[in-house]
């Protein structure tokens, strides 16, 4: 992957890593994938650890992953709000100088399979991201979502005993992520887990909402319609002489819009339509004042900014009282 390796004469050393933005989507993979590709391990913090090509389908992997999860956990919400919003990524097919990926064919819902049994039912859900290395490898992502006030400590639910101890797991044990790892939980941060719970749910979010564009009180519109529909009808009501005389005496309205064929009509079919027209006085007059108040009126919309907090997936509903709410359309549209 030329574009993500660092040039000859680069320092990889002051790669620096934009931890403002959330870890989600291609551009924001990429900025993490480069980095780790420039510094390598040196890459690894509290919010971010690296693997390099694994085999995505044995039990050591499934491990792995799911340590760093546990991990991320079970991180404090203040200290991990400082990067990506609290998210923590994992970072697998990727190192120093080169990023060769993993064979493609992870499928997410067959990850989660296998790390269910680590992780427990209760388990908090988890992003999977990935970037396209070449036709038959890719890197993958593992996004652990940010931690909150008031969740639960989250054991291990399963051992896995490694080669490497440190790759290790132990059903019942708490893990959390170090500078650049993932260990077993000392009693200072025990304790400050069983505070986390402790603390409840989270304040409530501060929203500032702002209208944009006016509101407008409109007088008189019902009777200017009711003006216009008889006018319409006093229009079609006069006898035509010929077609042509239809047309020019009517250049307002559009008889073929409004009742049909511009052809003159017998005195029985334009009674007929006529009626028919008016049968659909109520409907005519509705759809009428919805255009003319929507070509009429400036647009307006609402602002809403959460500045203290970050609001993942938001919800907003808003309730107008003595208010109708229209579709803006272009005055260039009006007819």
């Amino acid at each position: 992957m030329p574009d993500l390796l660092p040039s000859d004469d680069s320092d990889a050393g002051t790669s620096a890593l934009d931890t403002s933005v959330i870890p989600l989507g291609e551009r924001a993979l990429r900025g993490v994938l480069g980095h780790v590709v420039s510094v390598g391990d040196e890459a690894e913090a509290t919010y971010l650890e690296v693997k390099s090509p694994l085999d995505m389908n044995s039990k050591a992997t499934a491990a792995k992953i799911a340590k760093f999860l546990l991990g991320a956990a079970n991180r404090r919400p203040g200290e991990a709000a400082r990067h990506f919003h609290g998210y923590a990524v994992l970072v697998i097919g990727a190192r120093k100088n080169s990023a060769p990926g993993v064979l493609r064919g992870t499928e997410a819902h067959e990850l989660e399979d296998r790390l269910r049994p680590y992780l427990g039912p209760q388990f908090p859900a988890f992003e999977f991201g990935r970037i396209g290395i070449d036709s038959d490898h890719e890197v993958l992502f593992v996004i652990a979502q940010p931690p909150e006030d008031g969740q639960t400590i989250f054991p291990c639910h399963k051992s896995y005993q490694s080669g490497d101890r440190r790759d290790s797991l132990e059903d019942g044990a708490i893990y959390v992520r170090g500078t650049s790892n993932t260990r077993p939980a000392r009693s200072g941060e025990v304790l400050a887990l069983v505070e986390r719970v402790r603390r409840g749910g989270r304040p409530p979010i501060d929203l500032e909402v702002q209208l944009l564009g006016p509101i407008c009180r409109v007088d008189r519109v019902d009777e200017a319609l009711e003006s216009l529909r008889r006018y319409e009808e006093e229009q079609f009501t006069k006898q035509p002489t010929s077609a042509e005389d239809t047309l020019a005496s009517t250049p307002f309205i559009l008889p073929s819009s409004v009742f049909g064929s511009p052809k003159p009509l017998s005195t029985e079919d334009r009674e007929q339509a006529l009626a028919a027209w008016q049968s659909k006085k109520a409907e005519h007059i509705a759809k009428g004042r919805e255009h003319l108040l929507g070509v009429g009126l400036p647009g307006a919309g609402v602002q809403v900014v959460s500045r203290d907090r970050f609001v993942a997936k938001p919800h907003l509903i808003l309730t107008f009282h003595n208010c109708q709410v229209l579709d803006y359309l272009d005055p260039d549209d009006a007819d």
